[in-house]
């Protein structure tokens, strides 16, 4: 028998030109290094970009914290807050108490702060404690005046309750007076006028303008 080499059956015009054929490995490394040929230089690009930009990125940084650092608080227009609840003195150091769901500072500088459902707790010289509430409230603080409108209730210890739609509360001096048509309740019985006042002493309500006292009848024997 006579044996042939595979490269001896073949063509002279094919020998030699022969070559093993290149697997899946081989495939994926020629991808990777066409890869990184490409993506090395396109880096160095972007890092050389990066460091010439870099002091004006770094200029422009430093330059805003700076301008917010700077914010004082007075360049904020109103501050508000929930569940306010003020206390002071008045004029004879007798304590008095304002709370608010809300209360707004109407600007920075004003001293007048507007509340939400305002209520206020305080005694008058002669011990008769007030409590007043509303559905509005406007408070001037350096005048200690609160201004009630919508639905406004005043109940006095003494057993009287009026009811109004706009009042002023002079919480200094204790002092309450309104100038809305007035209806109310008391000991000797129903009244209501066109305004009220309820002067230092606390214990008495003066109806103002036309005015009129339903008294409750007298208890048969």
């Amino acid at each position: 028998m006579d044996l042939r080499a595979e490269s001896d059956l073949m063509p002279p015009t094919l020998r030699g030109k022969v070559h093993p054929v290149k697997g899946p490995a081989h495939r994926r490394y020629s991808r990777f290094v066409y890869f990184m040929k490409v993506a090395l230089p396109a880096s160095t690009v972007a890092l050389l970009a990066l460091v010439m930009v870099w002091p004006k990125l770094a200029r422009d940084v430093e330059s805003f914290q700076i301008g917010f650092a700077a914010l004082k608080p007075t360049a904020v227009d109103a501050l508000s807050m929930v569940n306010a609840r003020y206390q002071g003195l008045d004029n004879t150091n007798r304590p008095y108490t304002l709370t608010a769901d809300r209360a707004t500072e109407d600007s920075a500088r004003s001293g007048i702060v507007i509340l939400d459902n305002p209520k206020a707790d305080f005694m008058t010289r002669s011990g008769a404690n007030v409590y007043v509430e509303a559905k509005l409230g406007i408070y001037h603080q350096a005048e200690k005046i609160l201004d009630l409108e919508g639905e406004v209730n005043l109940y006095q210890d003494q057993g009287n309750e009026l009811h109004t739609e706009a009042a002023r509360v002079h919480l200094d001096s204790s002092v309450v007076e309104g100038n809305a048509p007035v209806t109310g309740m008391g000991p000797n019985g129903r009244l209501s006028g066109s305004g009220f006042r309820i002067g230092e002493g606390g214990r008495q309500i003066d109806l103002t303008g036309r005015s009129a006292l339903q008294m409750k009848g007298a208890r048969r024997k």
